[in-house]
This record gives C-alpha cells, structure tokens and sequence, in this order.
C-alpha cells in the first residue's frame, strides 16, 4: 500500500463562497498549500467565477493549478453532478452550459420560494438572492434564512422539515439531461468526471447501467473517492473505473471548516498502481 502521504498531493473537487463553501477562493487556496497539496482545483458549484482569484493566488504559491467547476445535470430524473477539469479559459460550449445551469438556479430558487410559500412560510426569495450575493443562489441560503428567522434550530432541522427532497421533490427535474451536457462537452479537451457515485440512490446494477451512458456520451473517468468515502465504496469503484475503461479522479469535496466535510487535500487512499488516474499527465 503506497505512504499515506501521497493521497495529500491532489485536491480535484472544493468549494468556494463563489458557490456554497465557506471559504473565499484565496483562503482555500493558502488551506490546499497549508495542507501539502501540490496539484489542485476550484470546482464551484455552476460557475467559473472564482477561477481568476484561485488561479492567481495558486501562481503565487507556486501551486499547480487546473481550472475546475460541477455542473449540474440529471440522468433517468435522478440529480447528477458532474466535474469538468482542465478546460481553457472561455471555452464557449462550457461557458453555454454554465449561463444554461445559472438561469436554471435562479429560476430553482424561485420555485422553492413557492413551495416554502406553499408550506405556510414567507416568501423568502429576495432575502435568499441578497444573501447569496456573488454566490449561486441554492437551498443552503434558504436554510440559513430560516435559522435566523428562528424558524429552525439548525441546517438539518431547516432540511429535514422544509427542504429536503421529499418535500421539494417537483425540483429533482430542473436539470439539463446528462446524454445533452455530455454531448456538448465531450470533444472539448477536458476531462468529463462524475462525481461522488456513491451519493446517489442507485444499486450496483443501476450504477453500471450509469457509468455505461457516462462513456457512451462522452464522460472521461469517475470520482473513485471523494472526501471520506468509505474504504469498500472506493474500492468498488476502482473496479468500476477499469472495467468501463473511465479515469481515476479524486478529492475532499471541502466545503468549510464545519460540517461533515473532510480537510482541504485529504480523502479515503485509493489504489494508485491500480487505476489510470485523472491527474497522471499533470505531474
């Protein structure tokens, strides 16, 4: 088994306040250094808007960096994250795709104030939209309104009661189709990752029927681990990267300093001999 301390070296999968980390691009970015990271991406939630600043402070450290975001999309109705690395910069079918999946926010954000509406609640859509500010405009917003408004005890009381899937379930469509996001990105000189696999409510068998379309349109390789995945779940999906003949990708998923999410740089070790990895030509 390799040393612990070469699964500290990448970091393809973080969040900015440009989407719902709590961390400014910059601060993450001296968090990745801090932790030994020595290859590392922004991936933002539906938006290329922290880049620039991320980008910038990386060249400083001396930090090699790969321009990042997660998309939004949805396969057979079921909400689908994908992340795309290492594109340049004004790529005009990413940057479709990315004012598509804004404009799908906003109007999300709408709904959901409907349906809080609906619930007996405030209409809470322009306090959501100030408080996002730069950020994209998602549930996390609406919960932290409905917390200071003493409307619940916390983030998961807030889920739980108002936001969660089963109550806003009419939202789980939204999305653009994944066969339609990959059919524009596929060919673009970047790598098409599907995020966290494991996240989703899909048995083994669902889940190959998946990564089967994900190749078949155009996806480049998997998340084998991302954050504190457990050990089984990785393996199992280094299995499943080598037998659809997808890459290997990986990292914290970070958020902020609270909550369940791992530190900057650190995740379940994979089985890097084992796996074509996402990150073996960026060295």
């Amino acid at each position: 088994m390799p040393e612990a301390a070469q699964y500290r070296k990448v970091d393809l999968h973080t969040h900015s306040t440009r989407s719902d980390g709590r961390l400014s691009p910059t601060e993450l970015v001296d968090l990745a250094v801090e932790q030994g990271v020595s290859l590392f991406a922004l991936t933002d939630h539906d938006t290329l808007d922290g880049i620039p600043e991320a980008r910038q402070r990386a060249e400083g450290h001396n930090l090699s960096y790969l321009n990042g975001v997660e998309l939004s999309t949805q396969w057979q109705g079921i909400p689908l994250h994908m992340v795309a690395l290492g594109f340049e910069d004004n790529n005009p079918e990413l940057l479709s795709v990315v004012a598509s999946n804004q404009a799908t926010r906003l109007e999300r954000g709408r709904r959901i104030a409907d349906l809080l509406v609906k619930q007996g609640l405030p209409d809470l859509f322009d306090e959501a939209l100030a408080l996002a500010g730069d950020s994209q405009l998602g549930r996390p917003h609406f919960a932290n309104l409905l917390i200071e408004k003493g409307l619940v005890k916390d983030a998961n009381k807030a889920f739980d009661r108002y936001l969660g899937n089963k109550r806003l379930g009419q939202l789980r469509d939204v999305w653009p189709d994944l066969e339609d996001v990959l059919g524009t990105l596929a060919g673009q000189n970047m790598e098409l990752i599907l995020a966290h696999p494991k996240r989703y409510p899909l048995t083994v068998t669902k889940l190959k029927r998946l990564l089967g379309d994900f190749k078949k349109w155009g996806g480049t390789a998997i998340e084998v681990v991302s954050g504190n995945e457990r050990p089984d779940h990785v393996r199992l999906l280094e299995r499943l990267s080598l037998e659809f003949g997808l890459k290997a990708s990986a990292g914290s998923d970070y958020h902020g300093p609270f909550g369940p999410w791992t530190q900057v740089g650190k995740f379940t070790q994979i089985h890097e001999s084992e796996v074509n990895l996402v990150w073996s030509s960026c060295q």
